[in-house]
C-alpha cells in the first residue's frame, strides 16, 4: 500500500479546497462500483461504523436509515494508517478531510480515478521520454510495486495561465474518468506536485491507424473491422452523453494487432443541444464535419462524419479534403465536396460511406444506424496487420509534439505564455529532471512549425485577454 507522504508540497491547481460542508441530505443510489461497512471520521478523531457507496465522484454514506453524499471529486487522497482500525483512505479538502478505515483495497483502486494524489516519485519510476509538447511532456513509467509500464502525460503548471486552461484540463480528466471500454483508452489515476500534473493513462505499444494507412494498403475487409470498433467505441462514448470531436488516425491506436482504441479526449466535452461548450468550434480541418466549420449548432453526428472520413482515408489511402494549403484545407472541409470518382469499393460500402459522409447532418447516419447497417452483417472473419511497429506513437492529450519523429501529441486548443511559479518551494525529484530536460531541449530543438504555432497561439492569448462576451469566442484548429 501506498503511505501518505505529508512534505510533498502543492500548488492546488485541480484540488478542492475550502469547503465548509461536505455531507449533504441525499437519498439510497441505485446502484455503485463499490460499498461495505468502514469506519468512516464524522467529525475529527470521531470514528463511527456505516454503509458507504461510491458511485462516480459521489460518496454515499448511511447511518440509522439516512443518507448523506458528498462530491469527492479532485479531493486529495492519502493513505493514511491508524493504530486501530489499520489501513485508510483519507480525502482531504484543504482544511476538512474524511477518513475511511476497513477493507478499503478495492475501494481505493476506484477513488484514485477520481481524486488527485501528490505521491507520484513515490509511485512510479521514469524509464524515458516519449513525447513533447507545449504544455509539458509524455513519459514511460513504471509503476514500483508491480513494475507494470503505463504512460504519464505531465502538464507544467507554470504554462496553464489562462483560468480557461484550467477549466479545460479538469473537463478532460472529467471525461477520462467516465470511461470503462475496451475500445477506449484506459484512465487510471493523476497526481500532482509542485510544478505539474501527472495523469496516467495505460501504455498502448500497437502503433496508430495514420501508420498503417501509410504503411500498407488496408482492404475493404479491413478497414470495416477497424472502422466497426470505433463505432462501437463512439456509440458507448454518446450514451454516456459524451462527444469526441477530433476523431482521426492519429488518435485511433492499436492495442494488439486487432483491438483498436480510441484516445484523446482533449477536446470532447459534455453535449449540450444549445452549442455553448468550452470551445465551440474544434477540431483538426480535413476531418471536421462541414456543420461545425460553419458555426452551425451541431450534434453526435459530427463523430460519425469524422470517422467516415478515416474510413474514407483506408479505403483510398487519401483525405478528401487534403491540401498543403491550411486555409484551403479549411474551406474545402467546410465545403464538404467530396470526389466519389477516387473510391473504388463494394455497393454496399459505397452507400455506407455516402450514408455517413452526407453534408447535411439530417440525412447523416446516426451511430445507432450504422452499427444495424447491412455491411455489419457479413462475416468479416479474422483480420491480421503487419508493418506497423511496437512504439507508442499516440497518447491521446492537449500537448503538442512536433519534435519527436512518429510521436504526434494534440494541441490544447490554446497555448499560455510561460511565466515564472508563484511559488518557491522546493522542486521534488521529477519536477526538477523535467524542467532540466526542458532547458536542454529548448536550446538544441530548432521546430519552425512550432515555433510559428506558439507565436500564433501567444497572439490569440493576448487577444482573449481584451475579449468578454461569448460572441468572441475564437475559433481554434489543429493544423
Amino acid at each position: 500500500m501506498i503511505h501518505n507522504d505529508s512534505t510533498i508540497k502543492t500548488c492546488n491547481f485541480l484540488l478542492q479546497t475550502n469547503r465548509t460542508t461536505l455531507w449533504n441530505q441525499s437519498t439510497k443510489p441505485i446502484d455503485s462500483s463499490v460499498g461495505g461497512y468502514f469506519h468512516v471520521s464524522c467529525k475529527q478523531g470521531v470514528y463511527k461504523e456505516v454503509t458507504i457507496f461510491l458511485k462516480g465522484q459521489n460518496l454515499y454514506k448511511c447511518r440509522n436509515h439516512k443518507w448523506k453524499v458528498c462530491d469527492i471529486g479532485n479531493s486529495q487522497l492519502d493513505i493514511v494508517k491508524h493504530d486501530v482500525y489499520g489501513d485508510g483512505c483519507k480525502l482531504s479538502f484543504g482544511q476538512n478531510y474524511i477518513e475511511i478505515y476497513g477493507r478499503i483495497k478495492e475501494l481505493y483502486e476506484k477513488l484514485k480515478k477520481q481524486c488527485i494524489q501528490t505521491n507520484f516519485t513515490q509511485k512510479y519510476s521514469i524509464l524515458k521520454l516519449i513525447g513533447q509538447g507545449t504544455y509539458g511532456k509524455v513519459y514511460r513509467v513504471k509503476n514500483k510495486s508491480n513494475q507494470m509500464e503505463f504512460a504519464v502525460k505531465t502538464f507544467e503548471k507554470s504554462l496553464l495561465v489562462l483560468p480557461s486552461d484550467r477549466i479545460a484540463l479538469a473537463k478532460e480528466l472529467e471525461i477520462a474518468r467516465l470511461f470503462d471500454h475496451p475500445n477506449l483508452m484506459q484512465f487510471y489515476e493523476s497526481f500532482e506536485s509542485e510544478q505539474f500534473i501527472f495523469v496516467v493513462f495505460e501504455l498502448v505499444l500497437g502503433g496508430n491507424l495514420r501508420q498503417e494507412i501509410k504503411n500498407q494498403k488496408i482492404s475493404e475487409k479491413r478497414a470495416f473491422h477497424n472502422i466497426r470498433q470505433l463505432f462501437i467505441a463512439l456509440d458507448y462514448m454518446h450514451s454516456l452523453g459524451v462527444i469526441h470531436r477530433d476523431i482521426k488516425p492519429d488518435n485511433i491506436m492499436f492495442r494488439n494487432s486487432e483491438e483498436l482504441v480510441l484516445t484523446d479526449f482533449g477536446f470532447a466535452d459534455i453535449y449540450r443541444n444549445d452549442g455553448q461548450y468550452l470551445y465551440t468550434n474544434c477540431g483538426t480541418p480535413g476531418y471536421c464535419a462541414p456543420e461545425l466549420l460553419q458555426n452551425k449548432i451541431y450534434d453526435f453526428k459530427v463523430d460519425v462524419y469524422s470517422a467516415g472520413i478515416v474510413l474514407f482515408q483506408m479505403l483510398t489511402g487519401q483525405n478528401p479534403f487534403e491540401s498543403e494549403d491550411y486555409n484551403k484545407r479549411v474551406k474545402l472541409n467546410k465545403q464538404g465536396i467530396i470526389d466519389w470518382k477516387i473510391v473504388n469499393i463494394s455497393g454496399d460500402a459505397l452507400d455506407f460511406l455516402q450514408s455517413v459522409l452526407s453534408r447535411n447532418p439530417f440525412h447523416r447516419l446516426t451511430v445507432q444506424k450504422v452499427l444495424n447497417h447491412r455491411i455489419f452483417k457479413q462475416d468479416h472473419g479474422c483480420i491480421h496487420r503487419s508493418g506497423v511497429s511496437n512504439t507508442l506513437i499516440n497518447l491521446g492529450t492537449q500537448l503538442s509534439s512536433q519534435n519527436i519523429q512518429q510521436i504526434q501529441i494534440i494541441p490544447s486548443p490554446l497555448q499560455s505564455q510561460r511565466m515564472n511559479s508563484l511559488h518557491q518551494f522546493q522542486h521534488d525529484e521529477l519536477d526538477n529532471l523535467i524542467l532540466e530536460q526542458s532547458k536542454k531541449e529548448k536550446s538544441m530543438i530548432q521546430n519552425p512549425i512550432l515555433d510559428r504555432k506558439l507565436n500564433y497561439y501567444s497572439q490569440i492569448n493576448q487577444k482573449l485577454q481584451h475579449k468578454s462576451t461569448k460572441s468572441e469566442i475564437m475559433l481554434f484548429f489543429q493544423e
